[in-house]
């Protein structure tokens, strides 16, 4: 195992690798803003190192594997967002002679040419929606597309990691607008287009690659969202819970899963992400490597640390023999809190919180990941996330029930959340129920 290591992440994500670390005897270097000097992440480190005032000092690549080597790490853990993502931070690293932990710069390049995964997956026999075929150029390959498709479609960059939120386009004016707000699409590799499906549900599968192949151990659903943002997720997946074949479902959209994985051969962490029509067909979205941001929920049903798991994965350790012993059981809910944001940039609102309580979270029951302390600033040039809220049960219900009571007692002031339209959806008749989609908080 790793003796110490830089943890290239601020807020909720870096407090929960350091936590892990400190369990198995790592030590940990932090990172943070002049004004973090006193936040979570940088108290739950051994030790910590500011970056300057300027937010964008996170993108300065140079600067952060300077702190790395002069702080004699021999790995470096990127946590998930945008560094996580990045295949030039990727390549930095390896060319320092560290260790990343997490996707190396190839697996992340090939992930994020998005029709070729759709590509491999299709070549791996499974179901993938109809869409382009090469990227988009120009206004004349959409309209080719779309013909041969029909709307509505939705249209994405070609190039990306992550839930990119696509733009659903019912006409060709909605088609123009799309493809003018990725001008120039040369900086995205090209755009495609595919069948956009109506009240998706969209689930994702966890697996881990290691020598052997693929493992798979647990599904999630992250079908409640907000212009394209994840707000709640559950594993295991309702969506397959609810069909009359479910139990044959999750057994043919785990071993969809398995042949993707296998077929992309990126090595460590991993999901595969589907939508289900109303009818349950499943069909291969994306494959997102590493981290990600709803692991918790498969951490508690599955009785495993994912972190402590990449730790060891890519320090050479086999982990196999500890995969083979997950039995998934119960359920788990987790709500994304995030700061209001300006619905004209999407970004958060300049703030500093002046007081923050948490409620107890008895172990094993509740998880709040979180970077928000008193004194806290939100950034507008950073993520909105302030925390997230998971909840474990035996049972969907008391789970969701313990969700809807822990956000009630969760107080940031003077901050502006979600809070209010989390406990809205949660208790709502359809979530209850289990029944809803992508379009549920719309209509709520």
């Amino acid at each position: 195992m790793f003796e110490r290591i830089l943890i290239a992440n601020r807020g909720e994500v870096a407090t929960r690798v350091a936590r892990t670390c400190r369990r198995v005897g790592i030590e940990t270097v932090g990172l943070h803003l002049e004004a973090e000097r006193d936040a979570l992440h940088v108290r739950a480190c051994d030790e910590h190192v500011s970056l300057g005032d300027d937010p964008n000092a996170w993108d300065d690549t140079a600067a952060l594997l300077a702190i790395a080597k002069d702080k004699g790490v021999h790995a470096v853990h990127p946590g998930y967002g945008a560094l996580a993502e990045e295949p030039g931070f990727a390549r930095a690293v390896a060319e320092q002679g560290l260790v990343l932990v997490g996707p190396d710069a190839d697996c992340l390049w090939k992930v994020a040419d998005r029709i070729a995964a759709r590509a491999a997956a299709a070549d791996a026999g499974v179901r993938v929606l109809e869409g382009s075929e090469r990227p988009i150029v120009g206004p004349q390959d959409a309209l080719a597309d779309v013909d041969r498709i029909g709307y509505p479609v939705v249209l994405r960059p070609a190039r990306g990691l992550g839930d990119i939120h696509g733009r659903v386009c019912h006409d060709v004016a909605d088609l123009a607008d799309g493809l003018a707000a990725l001008d120039p699409l040369g900086e995205h590799g090209g755009a495609y287009v595919e069948r956009h499906i109506e009240r998706a549900r969209h689930v994702e599968v966890q697996l881990i690659v290691d020598e052997e192949g693929p493992f798979v151990f647990g599904d999630r659903e992250v079908s409640m969202r907000r212009e394209g943002r994840r707000l709640l997720c559950e594993a295991p997946a309702p969506a397959i819970d609810q069909l009359r074949d479910g139990v044959a479902k999750r057994g043919a959209i785990w071993e969809a899963a398995s042949e993707v994985g296998a077929r992309i051969a990126c090595r460590g962490l991993g999901s595969c992400h589907f939508v289900l029509d109303d009818e349950g067909l499943f069909y291969f979205v994306e494959y997102a490597p590493g981290l990600q941001v709803e692991h918790t929920t498969t951490e508690m049903i599955a009785g495993v640390d994912l972190v402590e798991l990449q730790l060891r994965l890519a320090a050479g350790e086999p982990i196999r023999d500890e995969l083979a012993k997950i039995q998934p059981s119960g359920s788990a809910l987790q709500a994304r809190v995030d700061a209001a944001t300006d619905p004209n940039t999407g970004r958060p609102f300049e703030s500093q919180v002046l007081g923050a309580r948490w409620p107890p979270a008895p172990q094993g029951k509740v998880r709040i990941e979180s970077g928000v302390t008193k004194g806290t600033r939100i950034y507008e040039a950073l993520d909105p996330l302030v925390a997230t809220v998971t909840t474990y049960a035996p049972n969907r219900h008391d789970a969701l029930l313990m969700l809807d009571r822990i956000l009630a007692e969760i107080h940031l002031n003077p901050l502006v959340t979600n809070q209010r339209l989390l406990r809205k959806a949660l208790n709502h008749e359809s979530l209850r129920a289990g029944q809803y989609d992508d379009e549920f908080v719309d209509r709520i």
